[in-house]
């Protein structure tokens, strides 16, 4: 009878790790309705509408994937939500602060907030602000061993208003050591909206803190509303599988240093 209660409690144990570092967004705060600007799903997007989308980034649910997340989270063992940062929440992001909800890029003020959408691509999980914007996350929590992110500029800013909507680069760093930034990416260029940028590198073993900067992309931060769509840290498990659907490496240049 002993053994049997001790083997069930292993099983409910187990079982509880599994659900607690599997990706979903049962332990997020999301948002609500349409967002401050609404997205639409159309057959071809186009620059002169904001949130307009023609391709759909859904949520990766491989065991092993870690979501990036904000409000929602812990740290530094992630829970379903995904894995927050440990610096100050004040160094997150400019103005339009602080932050409440997961998955959404910043708006025009604390309560307006927006879904994801970054140059025709929606994007279910991710993390947004107003640039300039520091986040530090601590990689202690589990065996990470590489980031996957696509970076730009809400579309949401684009371009009521705002002109080629906005601009902002975004630097990568592991334990103090910059390992990717992407050139200036801006909403549009050339009369059509800026597709995502994919970031990916390798996380080395004994690794404990992945820092990313939004920066200011030098023309003014009225407009930067930067973000990085599906931006998650993944475990070994989650390599050895494709995941269900993916970009690909579109559009700029980034620019690696080790």
């Amino acid at each position: 009878m002993k053994f049997n209660c001790l083997l069930a409690l292993s099983i409910l144990l187990i079982v509880g790790l599994v659900f607690s570092i599997n990706a979903d967004k049962s332990d997020c705060t999301n948002l609500e309705g349409d967002g401050a600007v609404p997205i639409t799903e159309v057959g071809t997007e186009e620059v002169g509408t904001a949130n307009d989308y023609d391709m759909v980034v859904e949520e990766d649910t491989r065991d092993g994937v870690v979501y990036l997340a904000l409000i929602g989270g812990s740290q530094p063992k992630p829970n379903g939500c995904g894995l927050i940062p440990k610096n100050d929440a004040a160094q997150w992001t400019g103005w339009g602060g602080p932050l409440n909800f997961d998955n959404v890029t910043i708006g025009e003020g604390s309560t307006t907030r927006n879904h994801i959408v970054i140059g025709g691509t929606y994007f279910e999980r991710g993390i947004g602000a107003h640039s300039v914007g520091t986040f530090v996350y601590d990689l202690t929590g589990d065996d990470y061993v590489k980031f996957e992110g696509y970076a730009g500029m809400s579309d949401e800013k684009d371009p009521g208003g705002c002109g080629h909507g906005g601009s902002s680069h975004f630097v990568f760093s592991i334990d103090g050591t910059e390992v990717e930034s992407t050139e200036t990416l801006t909403g549009s260029a050339d009369g059509e909206n800026v597709e995502p940028l994919k970031v990916e590198f390798e996380i080395p073993d004994g690794a404990t803190e992945l820092t990313i900067v939004m920066g200011d992309g030098g023309d003014g931060l009225g407009c930067d509303h930067s973000c990085l769509g599906d931006a998650k840290l993944l475990t070994a498990s989650a390599t050895a599988v494709e995941p269900a659907n993916k970009l690909p490496t579109i559009w700029g240049s980034l620019k690696a240093r080790y």
